[in-house]
């Protein structure tokens, strides 16, 4: 059966009611968490009998089981992988709202050792104002002084543990700290990561997201950032040397004239769920979370 099959035969028996299984779109979570434990368990009472179509180890399918591929990827190469994640939390999550654009290093002016972990955020996103204010109030807010965008930053990894949670943070405060907010995000952190990380949100201010393979709508916060006024100087910096953060900045200033989103189709894209899930079993990247 497919997850969207068992989810409707699960209606139509009042299981649901005996699941923890919410959202939008619950026949994902289901298909997600079936598929973790054939990923995690060889006993596993599941068997994946066809693409999206699963069964009980039990019966007998006539069917060779689909082998594991695993492919070698590099450290950059597996944390985008999980940009498409981000980028659609980003866009439905109520604190963001926002366009999210991938800062590729590779298309940077190098400027030292190792400039792109320290200089560079992995993606940048910005809340508009138009998406939610009226002309007036964003004319007002001009007239005001107030800022009328909010600009975000984002540092990515596969897994932050004890050993490279210093590391990781401060390389977030490093290519984060210009923004409005910055965040180091990863699906997976360590208790004693997460020990460390909410001493150093204390000082240092950069906030904590979780992002969660099962259902993406579902990651949080964990740690708030601090808000911070825009550093025009590092921006600056940013501009000169990175031509994506220079079509970022381009674009936020065309939409504020053009009061409406000026190159949309230069922000990633925002995947539905259906192409999200597809992602995920092509980059295999929900073993990232095990």
């Amino acid at each position: 059966m497919t997850p969207g099959a068992m989810w409707e035969y699960a209606l139509k028996k009042g299981y649901d009611k005996d699941t923890s299984i919410r959202g939008k779109t619950p026949w994902k979570t289901l298909q997600a968490q079936i598929y973790t434990q054939i990923q995690s368990n060889e006993g596993s009472i599941f068997v994946k009998v066809s693409p999206g179509v699963f069964g009980l180890r039990c019966f007998d399918y006539s069917i060779a089981e689909e082998p594991v591929v695993k492919t070698k990827t590099s450290d950059n190469a597996s944390e985008r992988e999980l940009h498409p994640l981000l980028v659609s939390y980003v866009n439905s999550d109520p604190h963001f709202l926002g366009h999210t654009m991938t800062i590729q290093h590779e298309n940077s002016v190098k400027k030292g050792k190792n400039a792109e972990k320290w200089m560079h955020p992995d993606l940048v996103s910005v809340h508009l104002p138009f998406d939610d204010l009226d002309q007036n109030t964003i004319s007002l807010a001009k007239n005001a002084g107030i800022e009328t965008i909010t600009i975000f930053s984002f540092e990515m990894k596969k897994d932050v543990t004890g050993a490279n949670v210093r590391e990781y943070y401060f390389q977030a405060v490093s290519n984060s700290s210009w923004a409005n907010e910055g965040y180091l995000v990863s699906p997976k952190f360590s208790d004693e990561a997460l020990k460390q990380l909410s001493k150093l949100n204390a000082s240092f201010g950069i906030g904590v997201i979780k992002l969660n393979l099962d259902d993406i709508h579902q990651s949080e916060i964990l740690l708030p950032s601090r808000e911070n006024d825009l550093d025009v100087t590092m921006i600056d910096e940013l501009v000169r040397i990175n031509k994506d953060f220079s079509t970022f900045v381009s674009i936020i200033n065309k939409s504020m004239d053009a009061k409406g989103l000026f190159g949309e189709n230069k922000f990633d894209k925002v995947l539905s769920d259906e192409e999200l899930e597809q992602h995920i079993e092509k980059t295999k990247i929900r073993k990232l979370a095990i």
